[in-house]
């Protein structure tokens, strides 16, 4: 029996390596058109919650990019150049309704894996939440002082945590990272640039 099934995994890698060069279908399908993502970010999240529920994933990655049109918020301007206001308040009254409307659906999200549950409870208990952003201030295209929500799972919450910007030892946020891992149980010290572990999540 041990043979038997060493012998297909053989097979099973040798019928993937065939695979690599086998050119990939064309899909029939147009790309979508005239998406409205003020109506897709809800069900995305909604769908997100539902994969959770049932084990379909353990993982999920959402990113809010810049087909994100503030057109269907009654903004005019493109999320992109809403982001480089320039200090015009016009542009950041604009970028706040814009962000105020993904923060509420996040925070909708994060309540949905509170009320839904598995088997082993509520979804908020066991999956952990990362929400952030890649820049501290898009307008001046710094990726300091970044703005990050850490949500469920086994850590200490309801915390706000400041870093001083301007110290010299202030903490990356690879820290973080290398907290995450370890309360998943991987055996790691570091992660990209990391000195450590951040304090204020045990």
């Amino acid at each position: 029996e041990y043979f038997t099934s060493v012998r297909d995994v053989e097979k099973g890698i040798a019928r993937r390596r065939q695979w690599i060069d086998v050119p990939k279908p064309e899909a029939m399908i147009k790309q979508p058109q005239n998406r409205n993502m003020v109506q897709d970010l809800p069900l995305l999240y909604d769908l997100i919650v539902m994969a959770l529920q049932t084990n379909t994933t353990k993982i999920a990655t959402l990113e809010i990019g810049g087909d994100f049109n503030p057109a269907d918020l009654g903004i005019r301007g493109g999320y992109h150049s809403l982001s480089h206001h320039g200090q015009l308040q016009e542009r950041i009254d604009a970028l706040i309704t814009l962000e105020t409307y993904q923060i509420k659906q996040f925070v909708r999200f994060v309540k949905k894996l509170a009320a839904t549950s598995d088997d082993t409870g509520p979804l908020i208990d066991t999956t952990t939440v990362l929400f952030g952003s890649g820049m501290g201030d898009a307008n001046s295209h710094t990726n300091r002082n970044l703005p990050i929500v850490l949500a469920g799972g086994d850590f200490s919450h309801g915390n706000l945590l400041t870093f001083d910007v301007g110290h010299p030892h202030r903490p990356p946020l690879a820290n973080l990272f290398v907290t995450m891992l370890q309360k998943f149980g991987v055996e790691v010290d570091s992660f990209a640039k990391s000195t450590g572990t951040l304090r204020g999540l045990a």
